[in-house]
């Protein structure tokens, strides 16, 4: 205060004599204990104080005359803020009690915080005739509660996990330690709420988890969870996992309050595991290869044997051959087709041996147009008239590999393709090819119906075909032969407009060790 408050009226004074000998007893009770307590008088407007006793003039430093007979908001504005004081009216308009933790001033301006207890006093009708005010000093209190806080929050800090707490349906952040602040990448996160402190995770769910949890008050546990977290140190956003726990916080009247979130960094684990699961898959696609090798093997021993009886008995066929036949000339083509074909079988049968058994292609520089025209030519044979392959090669594109692995390739490619556009309005497929960066980029294009998203996520692995007489390797033994010539390959895109299968090899031949 300013100054001393007005003494108050003589009516005043008369009041206070009133209400001592009123309650009798329950004054000297009142003057005693060391609860500082204030007294108004209900009946008199503005609820004049009545009484003060020892312990609370102690409290704030004024004297009793500066209080008695000065009305309530008064006294209480001098102590503490209007918001609180405004509060604490309202309570009283409403006949009700209540309890405020608030901020207060003494004589001196220092500053304590107390808690204060309204409890309206009834006379035997019922009927509110004074309120009383009780005071207890936080200070002890809060500095015990400071203790214990500080006491978790560096228990908190050495865990091995992140702990972070919020507080409101806002999510304000109240506290986070530093395995929390090393999983987001964030070092200020405490008086933000989470959306204010990591807006990468808005649309990522988790702001609703948070609202769900803190409406029903039901935990909420994560396993693997991948969240894309942006660091600011590298100006990058990265997929982190982890396994968590969001669990609501209540007060003492079982209310939520906040949030508690405890959890762990899972990142490596999920990355070992995922890596695992590669070496998986690849130790499975070896199985196969190796399966694959003893069939190829069998395959060439059972095979070459009548392939060369095909190609002997056409060569004896052509000595056979009167020139002057008619249509010789024709009949000597279809005997140049079925030697052709022959050694294409061998070709295959020898290259699939060689395949199998990991040994590095045969690298050779060829002329990829006419590469490709036999393939368009080979495929286009066994298609109906109304699917159309077309090219699109330079004149002098070269490719340094394994032609006959190459042409199997871009074979198992276009018989996919023209399978696909089969029964489509538009039955087209292209054959392209363009250099780039060092690579030579072959592009196979279908105007068919699209894989399917399950289908495509292991199309390039050996598994069940979806054709009624395939075997399911066709696209597996593609991956093999381009990975082996230190390429790879990819479906590019697929929609309803069709699908783009790609393989690109290097150009330069690498040096043999």
């Amino acid at each position: 205060m300013d100054g001393p408050l007005p003494s108050a009226p003589r009516n005043d004074r008369a009041k206070v004599d009133w209400f001592r000998q009123e309650l009798g007893p329950f004054v000297v009770a009142a003057e005693a204990t060391q609860m500082p307590m204030i007294f108004t008088d209900a009946q008199l407007a503005n609820d004049p104080v009545v009484f003060a006793n020892d312990a609370f003039l102690d409290l704030i430093g004024f004297g009793r005359s500066d209080l008695l007979g000065v009305p309530l908001h008064r006294v209480l504005g001098e102590i503490t803020d209007s918001s609180t004081v405004v509060s604490i009216q309202q309570e009283m308009r409403a006949g009700g009690s209540g309890t405020w933790d608030m901020q207060c001033r003494r004589a001196d301006a220092t500053e304590f915080l107390a808690a204060v207890f309204l409890s309206p006093v009834h006379d035997g009708q019922g009927t509110i005739r004074q309120h009383m005010f009780s005071f207890i000093e936080l200070g002890g209190h809060v500095e015990r509660l400071l203790d214990h806080r500080n006491e978790m929050h560096a228990l908190y800090e050495q865990a091995p996990g992140f702990i972070a707490t919020t507080s409101g349906p806002d999510h304000r952040f109240s506290f986070a330690n530093s395995s929390y602040k090393r999983f987001v990448a964030k070092d200020e996160l405490e008086g933000l709420t989470v959306a204010e402190a990591l807006p990468e995770i808005v649309d990522q769910g988790l702001i609703e988890l948070l609202d769900e949890v803190y409406r029903t008050g039901e935990p909420f546990v994560g396993k693997a969870q991948p969240i894309r977290i942006f660091d600011p140190a590298t100006g990058n956003t990265e997929v982190r996992y982890c396994d968590f726990v969001y669990q609501a916080v209540r007060d003492a009247k079982h209310r939520i309050t906040g949030l508690f979130c405890e959890g762990y960094d899972v990142t490596a684990q999920q990355k070992a595991a995922d890596q695992l699961s590669l070496l998986q898959a690849e130790l499975i696609h070896v199985s196969r290869v190796n399966a694959m090798g003893t069939m190829a093997t069998t395959l060439a021993h059972e095979l070459n044997q009548p392939l060369a009886a095909i190609t002997n008995y056409t060569a004896g066929v052509k000595r056979l051959v009167d020139p002057e036949m008619p249509h010789a000339v024709r009949m000597m083509h279809a005997l140049h087709g079925i030697e052709e074909a022959a050694r294409r079988a061998s070709d295959i049968i020898r290259n699939l041996r060689e395949l199998t058994q990991r040994r590095e292609p045969a690298r050779a520089t060829f002329d990829l147009q006419l590469a490709v025209a036999e393939c368009v030519r080979l495929v286009q044979a066994t298609v109906p008239p109304t699917v159309q392959i077309t090219e699109d090669i330079a004149d002098d594109m070269t490719m340094a590999a394994d032609r006959v692995q190459i042409e199997q390739v871009i074979i198992n490619l276009l018989r996919n393709a023209c399978d696909a556009v089969q029964g489509s309005p538009r039955q087209l497929v292209s054959v392209v090819a363009k250099e780039t960066d060092g690579k030579l980029l072959v592009r196979v294009i279908d105007s068919g119906p699209g894989v399917q998203a399950h289908a495509a996520e292991g199309i390039f692995t050996w598994g069940e075909s979806s054709k009624d007489s395939g075997m399911g390797l066709g696209l597996s033994i593609c991956r093999t032969i381009v990975e082996a010539h230190g390429g790879r390959i990819w479906l590019e895109s697929s929609d309803a407009s069709g699908s783009e299968f790609c393989f690109s090899i290097p150009q330069a031949v690498p040096a043999t060790p």
